[in-house]
């Protein structure tokens, strides 16, 4: 099953999707071609992928329509169950289809206020703002009654019939199935930094990257875990574990039918990996930049306390969770695909592109209007346009003419941000941001 890092880091980067093993369904050879992808999820054997546009890609099994019915719309974050999907709408609401012999999708919850989802073989999970767990579909094993209350998770993961959470503190909570110790065998010390959850085993990564497996051992997915450390995310399958190596190349050890390991790509670069059931799947960094400047207080303080989530503005008169830009596509002199794309303002608005050289207050913002402004330095406007009537726009052709990506000489950063109209919230300036982005154009 597929994890999503609450961590900044993991909303940023996109790229092009590499896959192999098990091509039964053609998981492998019908992955998407192209760029921009940001996030990825597997299940049995079909395969999610949101672009950096919202939209969800979806290939492999259809049984269930677990593809075909993928829905339309802008998304945030995916996971893949055996034969089902489920996905984070920008707006913090959940949608799920496919398969619903357990309820995993009729149970769905309607509620608005989700940062993050996760699918096991038949149940799934969602993680509230404010911490707390919801957890609905098959309960044979306490998938669902067990789920833990309270509030002050960080992360939700799931295995094929258990469940992970995250502290804040970085102690993890499991339940569910425990045939292979995957529940009871859980480590007990804080400080980790992420989970994930495969058939029967478990996985953890701790703050200086190195990884922790326990369960399920099969075929060596516990014992010939890596002992170095550095390690930036994790995926665990049916019998398989995947890892990225600190200088960005993949790892992987334990079930090595259908190519798993001898198929492994040897290039690096990659920002984050996926596994289905026989399955690997990895996302190669584009280069195209990385977000910074966020409303949900990791930066300055938003005005009023209008604290947008994780990745995104300040909150706004339209969408609490706040205005996003996000870049994709390669920002190259030759071939350029780069693009920038706006989403979550006020419909049918002007807002302007500004453009500068350095970041402002380390890269933290200080507040301006109802939001955070985050570009300084030879700041100047490249453009104005007017939002569609959902709340979007993109922005194209970067190089040269009024956007001047490349003015300031390539391979020198030059940093965006969105100024948009809205209706004042506490400032009584009828303006915000979003948050901001920095890329550097190469040869």
């Amino acid at each position: 099953m597929a994890v999503f890092v609450l961590q900044p880091a993991s909303l940023l980067a996109q790229g092009s999707i590499a896959a192999w093993g098990n091509d039964s369904s053609s998981q492998v050879t019908s992955a998407p071609i192209g760029t921009g992808f940001m996030r990825l999820a597997s299940g049995l054997d079909h395969t999610l992928a949101v672009h950096a546009d919202g939209s969800i890609h979806a290939w492999g099994e259809d049984n269930y329509g677990q593809v075909s019915s993928t829905p339309a719309g802008s998304f945030l974050d995916v996971d893949a169950g055996i034969r089902h999907s489920v996905a984070l709408r920008v707006d913090g609401t959940i949608v799920s289809w496919g398969n619903n012999d357990y309820g995993q999708v009729s149970l769905t919850p309607t509620e608005n206020d989700f940062i993050q989802v996760a699918a096991g073989a038949d149940h799934s999970l969602g993680l509230r703002a404010d911490g707390s767990i919801s957890s609905w579909g098959k309960n044979t094993y306490g998938q669902v009654t067990n789920t833990p209350v309270g509030t002050g998770f960080a992360q939700v993961a799931a295995g094929w019939h258990h469940s992970l959470a995250l502290h804040a503190d970085g102690s993890i909570s499991a339940w569910g199935r425990n045939n292979f110790s995957q529940v009871s065998a859980t480590p007990s010390a804080a400080g980790f930094i992420e989970i994930a959850g495969g058939y029967g085993h478990s996985m953890a990564l701790t703050g200086n990257g190195s990884i922790v497996v326990w369960g399920y051992d099969s075929d060596g997915q516990v014992l010939d875990a890596p002992t170095a450390s550095g390690f930036t995310d994790i995926a665990a399958g049916w019998g398989h574990c995947l890892a990225i190596r600190a200088d960005g190349g993949l790892a992987t050890w334990g079930y090595d039918n259908y190519g798993l390991q001898t198929s492994l790509p040897s290039i690096t670069g990659f920002s984050q990996v996926a596994c289905g059931w026989h399955t690997s799947f990895g996302l190669n960094s584009d280069n195209a930049g990385n977000a910074f400047c966020f409303g949900d207080g990791t930066g300055s303080a938003c005005p009023c306390g209008l604290s947008g989530l994780q990745g995104q503005g300040c909150a706004n008169s339209s969408f609490a969770y706040g205005a996003r830009l996000v870049g994709s596509g390669n920002a190259l002199l030759s071939g350029d695909t780069f693009q920038l794309a706006v989403t979550g303002v006020y419909g049918q608005k002007p807002g302007i592109l500004l453009r500068g050289m350095n970041p402002l207050n380390g890269g933290l913002g200080n507040p301006v209007g109802d939001g955070l402004l985050c570009v300084g330095g030879q700041a100047a406007r490249s453009q104005v346009q007017v939002t569609s009537a959902v709340g979007s726009t993109t922005f194209t052709d970067f190089q040269g003419g009024p956007f001047g990506a490349t003015d300031y000489g390539v391979g020198v950063p030059t940093n965006y941000q969105f100024w948009y109209r809205d209706s004042p919230l506490c400032s009584g300036l009828d303006f915000n941001f979003t948050n901001a982005w920095t890329v550097t154009y190469q040869h």
